[in-house]
């Protein structure tokens, strides 16, 4: 009688879906194990030599070793919690050191000149262009990049603020009228300096504007 006859795969997909909490008996853990090594074969030589393997090592006819090769399949396939994009990259990458293979085995270099040269095929060559094609799909090279600014920002209203008067529509005051006012006359000499570098009229002399400030400030606060 051929070996696994008996098949655990609903009890481990339950024990998986229940996050692995529940005991599973011997059997139910040997079958589990079995289950994962075929996998794992399956992922690095493929279905032939999953069966193969079943058939010489754990003596199972090609019936049990086929339905042990999709179960293995089913319960350790059926979810995937990588991300499409994270798929995409490792396959670029397998495309791309595919294509540095191809250089290396048909592109020469000459190091006197510097020149290259390829002893390739036309056949040859006919495949290198696919593997840059899929590479190239693959990246999605020919869709344009995504903006760096996330695109609830940049169409969020932006409200710029200044100190210009005529911006939110009033009119320009005459800065050398203020300074010629009757009030600007009775001001002391150092406030009117200080205003008069406000207005833009004399050159900044920020101590002395501070100064002025601090004092005028006590002046009114009764300091």
């Amino acid at each position: 009688m051929s070996k696994y006859q008996d098949s655990y795969f609903l009890k481990l997909q339950d024990h998986i879906a229940n996050g692995s909490k529940d005991e599973l008996t011997v059997e139910e853990s040997d079958y589990e194990d079995l289950l994962f090594s075929v996998a794992g074969i399956i992922r690095r030589e493929g279905k032939p030599a999953a069966m193969a393997w079943l058939k010489a090592d754990k003596g199972c006819t090609r019936h049990v070793s086929e339905r042990l090769c999709y179960e293995a399949i089913n319960l350790f396939y059926a979810t995937d919690y990588v991300r499409a994009e994270a798929w995409r990259n490792v396959l670029f990458e397998k495309m791309l050191n595919a294509a540095r293979l191809w250089e290396k085995k048909h592109i020469i270099l000459d190091e006197d000149t510097g020149e290259t040269s390829s002893n390739a095929t036309a056949k040859e060559y006919d495949a290198y262009t696919k593997i840059i094609k899929v590479a190239a799909d693959l990246k999605r090279l020919s869709e344009r990049d995504a903006d760096a600014v996330p695109l609830n920002i940049k169409n969020q209203q932006i409200n710029i603020y200044g100190t210009n008067a005529q911006d939110v529509g009033i009119p320009a005051t005459d800065k050398r009228a203020i300074l010629q006012a009757d009030y600007f006359k009775t001001l002391p000499k150092k406030h009117q300096k200080r205003l008069e570098m406000e207005a833009g009229l004399k050159p900044l002399d920020i101590d002395a504007m501070l100064d002025s400030s601090i004092e005028l400030a006590n002046e009114v606060t009764g300091e």
